[in-house]
């Protein structure tokens, strides 16, 4: 009697280690040390006026920024495959580039905004158009969130990881603009950006559960 031929390991096993995973991971966790730290500059000393201050917020909000941004291409596009955490699913991959675009275009005004024209009135429109960029942003990250757990491609909280990122960041967004008690939108600031690292961190060490 014959065994059984035994079948070739199959490269989507639930403990499959990618590097697109990884990648992805530890450029989100990078993102959100840096934007930690360039937070606690910002907060902790006047950037505005004092140089060193300002260099290293300068340096490490712009480092974070690009971290970030570099992240969402192996998450949606995987190694060059096209098959990343939203598996074969086309709006999913618009939506996490789309993020990342309008990620790097929020942040880019933030400085403009705040550091570059601190003098500027902004008008109406103006305050309209801040308000749009940033709530496509966190519908963009939202509906890549969806389209992650509906993959199935990430193993774990990391399937989850980004959805939950995208909600605390609509929650960061109705604290901004309804409360002016700073150490509230201080210390919300720092549970956006934990909670960056916590996401990279998971991703970082998901295995991928099954081809999509």
């Amino acid at each position: 009697m014959t065994a059984p031929a035994t079948a070739p390991r199959s490269a989507f096993t639930t403990t499959a280690r990618l590097s697109w995973p990884r990648a992805a991971g530890i450029l989100i966790l990078t993102g959100g040390v840096l934007l930690t730290a360039a937070t606690a500059v910002e907060i902790g000393t006047d950037v505005s006026t004092e140089a060193g201050p300002a260099t290293a917020f300068w340096v490490l909000f712009l480092a974070s920024t690009i971290a970030h941004v570099a992240a969402m291409f192996p998450l949606a596009l995987g190694r060059g495959d096209g098959h990343g955490a939203v598996g074969a699913s086309v709006v999913g991959k618009v939506a996490l580039l789309g993020f990342g675009a309008f990620f790097l275009a929020n942040q880019s005004l933030y400085l403009l905004a705040a550091y570059l024209l601190p003098t500027a009135e902004p008008t109406g429109g103006a305050t309209a158009f801040l308000f749009a960029m940033s709530a496509v942003q966190g519908v963009l990250l939202t509906i890549g969130g969806i389209l992650i757990v509906r993959a199935r491609v990430l193993s774990g909280a990391a399937r989850w990881a980004v959805l939950v990122l995208s909600l605390i960041g609509f929650v960061l967004g109705a604290v901004l603009n309804a409360s002016s008690i700073e150490a509230l939108t201080n210390a919300m600031y720092f549970v956006s950006t934990g909670a960056q690292v916590v996401v990279g961190l998971l991703i970082a060490r998901a295995g991928r559960t099954a081809a999509k």
